[in-house]
This record gives structure tokens, sequence and C-alpha cells, in this order.
């Protein structure tokens, strides 16, 4: 497409120097991605500014940078390239983007909130695959549409790789998306300026702030995918049980939202009782002026949440009672509550990294009447450092023994990390505490450890298979140490 063509579909306000109407046939914002015939965009980020890296693009033929301002390193090389000015680069990258590579697809649906949007994707995609709909997913767990996959480095993508995806789904006649919104995803304007016939709030809690900086900004990120991404024919989907959902009802009333909420306290689809059987719950509901209890065979409320969540993201107003079979034989997405292990003890994996996940999780399995839970967990490095103690807080409350190990430390020294998430425990509770870091070492003390009816939660990771440190990623799978050890 040619440059100008793009460029007059935009709304956002910029100006242009070394005017030529070349043609376009890609965008990036990573300059080792760009080619002839390019756009790159200059974003500065919390480690690296991409001005930066502007002189080594010189290389290529026809290239075109996309700038903030004209600062004295861009006044230097500017008429090697054709060059746009704009002071919300992200937002001018994430037009063009969804221009070149424009998509034909029928229902975007989002998902937000702190805990649960890994598998309200997964599950809202198993629903559409039981009706034969053509259907994808975006999110933690990669680019998922039939037998493609292709992974992803961010919860939500770049927007320049998702809108290509998109365009690639589209060609292979994909008719649904559900993408997970991540709240530094939403704030960097990577889903702009898709307008979603659905969005889902499963729940709010502490994370990212190292990111937002307060809860109050991290907040506001989450309500931005209501204030900047629905227009009046979007519904959304909200958990009317968690505190932070006053919020998203107000948001949605101000921008006129359709709601279809579900919980104890909703409108639309009413909990009225969850009762726990063994390996299953007895879920009582009221819809459409009917009362009728299902059952399912899960682990933990925070899943029928989810699972629920998911049935009304399919089927909006139309949902029917004879619907709520679908969710009898759901599966849970990889790493999320994972049992891996199942005879003389059982072995969770789960991804749980906040505490607030953590705390569902074990209270969870604590229902379950095990002998004794062992929780292994660890904190990422370059991180919310004061998350750090309040996820040892809820291990140490729900759990007989407490494993530190190491997640990602990055650029920091793993156990100054273990020593933060330590801070502040009382004596009898770092008598719980084994502090190891080595995370083979620690999962294989967590398996010698067990004793018949003994649970051992690993949480933090779930499905992913590498380590962080430094700038390095190392391969490490907690599933495949886990059945060794236990082989």
């Amino acid at each position: 497409m040619k440059l100008f063509k793009l460029l007059n579909k935009c709304k956002v306000k910029f100006s242009i120097l070394n005017k030529n109407n070349i043609d376009i046939k890609g965008i990036s914002t990573s300059s080792n991605q760009i080619k002839s015939n390019y756009i790159f965009g200059a974003i500065k980020g919390t480690k690296f500014n991409g001005e930066d890296f502007i002189d080594s693009l010189i290389k290529f033929k026809e290239i075109v940078i996309v700038v903030k301002t004209l600062s004295k390193k861009v006044k230097e090389i500017k008429n090697n390239f054709i060059v746009i000015i704009c002071k919300e680069v992200d937002i001018l990258i994430a037009e063009i983007a969804s221009i070149l590579y424009k998509s034909n697809i029928k229902e975007m649906i989002a998902v937000t909130g702190t805990n649960g949007k890994t598998s309200v994707a997964s599950y809202t995609k198993q629903i559409w695959e039981s009706k034969s709909i053509k259907c994808a997913s975006i999110g933690t767990l990669g680019f998922q549409y039939n037998k493609y996959f292709h992974e992803s480095f961010l919860t939500t993508p770049l927007p320049e790789i998702l809108h290509k995806k998109l365009l690639l789904f589209s060609k292979e006649r994909c008719e649904h998306v559900i993408i997970e919104a991540s709240s530094i995803g939403i704030h960097k304007k990577r889903l702009h300026p898709i307008k979603f016939q659905k969005i889902c709030f499963t729940n709010f809690s502490r994370d990212h702030l190292d990111y937002h900086k307060n809860f109050k900004n991290y907040l506001n990120a989450k309500l931005d995918l209501v204030r900047n991404h629905t227009n009046n024919n979007s519904i959304a989907v909200i958990n009317s049980d968690n505190k932070y959902s006053r919020y998203f009802y107000a948001i949605c009333k101000k921008q006129k939202v359709k709601i279809l909420d579900f919980g104890k306290k909703a409108s639309f689809l009413k909990i009225k009782k969850i009762l726990k059987e063994e390996k299953k719950f007895q879920v009582k509901l009221f819809f459409k002026n009917r009362l009728f209890t299902i059952e399912l065979r899960c682990l933990s409320e925070f899943q029928i949440y989810n699972q629920i969540s998911a049935l009304i993201l399919v089927y909006g107003e139309r949902l029917k009672l004879e619907n709520f079979d679908i969710l009898k034989v759901l599966n849970d997405p990889k790493g999320r509550l994972e049992k891996v292990y199942d005879k003389e003890y059982k072995i969770f994996i789960d991804y749980a990294h906040t505490p607030d996940a953590l705390r569902n999780v074990l209270k969870s399995l604590k229902n379950n009447i095990p002998k004794k839970i062992i929780t292994l967990i660890g904190c990422g490095g370059d991180r919310d450092k004061g998350k750090r103690h309040l996820l040892t807080k809820q291990a140490v409350k729900f759990s007989d023994l407490v494993i530190l190990a190491d997640d990602n430390p990055r650029n920091e020294d793993p156990s100054k990390i273990r020593l933060d998430m330590i801070k502040g425990l009382k004596h009898e509770e770092i008598k719980k505490v084994f502090n190891i870091g080595d995370r083979k070492k620690a999962i294989t003390k967590g398996v010698k450890l067990l004793k018949k009816g003994d649970v051992f939660l690993i949480a933090g990771k779930g499905h992913e298979n590498y380590q962080i440190f430094k700038n390095k990623k190392v391969f490490f799978s907690d599933h495949k140490t886990v059945l060794r050890i236990v082989k």
C-alpha cells in the first residue's frame, strides 16, 4: 500500500518531512525486523529508546521513521529517511498496522483482570470449537488457531504483530477471536484502534505496580478497555462478586455499554449457592426466572467463575439453559491448577504469581482436605517488589511448609529476591520456610517431603518452560522436572 494512502486513513495528528509516496511493505517497532520499504516506530520504552537504533537502518532503502519529536539525534540523520513526527507514536503505529494488515474477523472479544484471563480465553475457545466455529485465542499461551500455534512473548502482543496475526487468521476464515488484554498492553495502546463486540472483567487485585506505580493507575489501565475499546453495540461480561466490579459497572453505564453480569450479586446470571462435594461442585443458579443446579467436576470456585464467564461470552443474551451442559466437558489450560501427579500424593502446577491468585489456589486445595500442603513459590526480578512478602504471607497462611525457589530473577540477585520474600515474617512463620533457590533442588526437596495424602503446589511458572537470568533465557520445565523426580 502507498504511504500517503495509509496516512490519510489515520486519525491521529502528525507532520511529515521528506515526503515521498513510497510503497509500504511492513511496519515494526523492533529495529531488527526492519527491511526496505518498512515503517519503523521509534518508541521509548522502560529499557530502550527506539531512536538509539535509527542509525542501523540507513543501510535499507526507502525507510519511514516515526518519532515523537525532532530531537538533535534525529536532525542529524533525518535526510536519510522519510520522517513522521507524532506526539503519540504508539497510537499512530497501531493505526497504521491495523490498516496495513486489515483483517475481517466477525467477532472480537477481549478479557481483562488480574487473574483468570488465560483460563477464560481457553474455555471460550473450547466452547466455540464444540460448536464447530472457526476461532482463535491470543494471549499468554500464544497465538492459537486450529492446529496453528505460535509463541507470544507478551500477554497482549505488539500491535504490528497482533494485526499481522489477525490478518493471517482472517485469511484462514477464522470467525471469532478472543484476546487477553493485560493492563500494560492496554496502557501501551497495543489494542488500538480495535472496538470489541464483547469484553470481560474477571477480577482485580495487586499486580504490576512496578510498571503502574500505584493501584489507581493500574485500575485505570483496566478501565481503559471500556473507555477506548467499546462502542454502543458492545457487551460487557462482569464478575459482580469482585469488590472492584463497581468501577466497571460505572464506566460501562457511562459509556452505554450493555452489561451481562454473573455472580452472587449479579442480575443476568445469579449464582445462588456453590456446594463442595468430593471431586465436584453443585452450583445452584438463577437464570431467566428459573432455579436450577449444575454439577461441575473441578477443584476450585474460581474455575467455576471463569467457565461461566466464557459461556456468557460465547452466547451473550442468547444463552439458554441447555447451553450449560458444555461446562461439564471443558478442560483446564496447561499450567492452571494442573494435576501432574496423582498417586500416593498429589502434585499440582499453577501459574499463580500474585498474592490473590495464590490464596485462591491454596484455599481450593485445602478444601480437598489433604493431610499436608507444601507450596513452592518464587518472585520475578525487575518486577513489583512490594508484593514479594505478601505472596509468602499467603503461602505460609495456607500451607504447612513453604519452599522458596528462583522464578525469573532477570537482572536482580536471586538471593536478595528471596530475602525480600521473607521480610516481616514472624519467627513461627519463618520456621515453616525452606529458602533453597535452585528450582530443580527446590522441587526435589518438595517431592522428598511428601507423604501419603499430601499435596505439593508448584506455583508461579505454570506453562512456562524457561527461566530468565540477566538477559539469558534458560530452558526449565516444572512439568518435566516433576516427572523425572517421581519416576
